[in-house]
């Protein structure tokens, strides 16, 4: 698995919702957290998480700044449901698997008028839902097992990125969560799949550290190049 450095400054979409929401604090969370961290992962509608006693008057907050509350836009591809004899089964059944999750968060639409923000989405989670703070406000350090300080944010002003660690428990606390309250669902299976790539996302550092880089150049399927003296157009290597 390719692996970045961890970020050492806000994403856009983060930082745009941390001015919009001062003073309350945001927590970025799902892809947009992971990739602050440095986890390969393509990043959708952003996903923030608040303090539960802020949770209503964020919503207001955001409406008041343009934002229109909606719901989750989980239509396929053009390609995949026009010649399907039923789209509006197919839709029900995709959002069957996030039943919980709808019922749980708030869905908004950006405003209009930014072009790079059109048909954008962001997900307001309570902190009840996603288990970021262990209390009632996201403190930067915490104390270990062991007596040491752990440092759990990465703090711009209001903006918390969780760090490794801070963002794994809150995945997994969730996904505890979803399968204790609808069992098998397309939610949880995101949350399983999240959680692997938290925990894989140091795939070869014992590896490199002992033997240096490994040549991602060559691949199990491919193999090493000598089984097969030719590439894939026929060219001798």
């Amino acid at each position: 698995m390719f692996r970045r450095l961890r970020e050492t400054e806000p994403d856009r979409l983060s930082l745009r919702l941390s001015k919009t929401l001062q003073p309350f604090t945001v927590v970025p969370w799902g892809a947009l957290a992971m990739w602050y961290l440095g986890v390969p992962i393509a990043v959708g509608a952003p996903i923030i998480v608040v303090q539960d006693n802020n949770y209503t008057a964020v919503i207001k907050r955001l409406e008041s700044a343009g934002f229109k509350q909606s719901l989750p836009n989980r239509v396929p591809p053009s390609e995949i449901i026009e010649n399907h004899p039923n789209p509006q089964q197919v839709l029900e059944e995709i959002n069957a698997g996030y039943e919980h999750l709808d019922r749980s968060c708030a869905g908004f639409d950006y405003p209009n008028g930014e072009p790079t923000e059109k048909g954008l989405q962001v997900y307001l989670f309570p902190n009840m839902f996603a288990h970021s703070f262990q209390d009632d406000s996201p403190r930067p350090l915490t104390e270990a097992k062991d007596g040491a300080p752990r440092k759990r944010f990465e703090t711009y002003g209001n903006l918390c990125y969780p760090l490794e660690q801070t963002l794994l428990e809150s995945f997994v606390k969730t996904a505890i969560d979803e399968e204790t309250e609808k069992g098998f669902s397309a939610w949880g299976e995101s949350l399983r799949s999240w959680v692997s790539l938290m925990t894989g996302r140091n795939f070869g550092r014992i590896h490199e550290a002992n033997f240096g880089p490994i040549d991602r150049r060559v691949t199990k399927r491919l193999g090493s190049g000598k089984e097969i003296p030719v590439d894939m157009r026929v060219n001798s290597i």
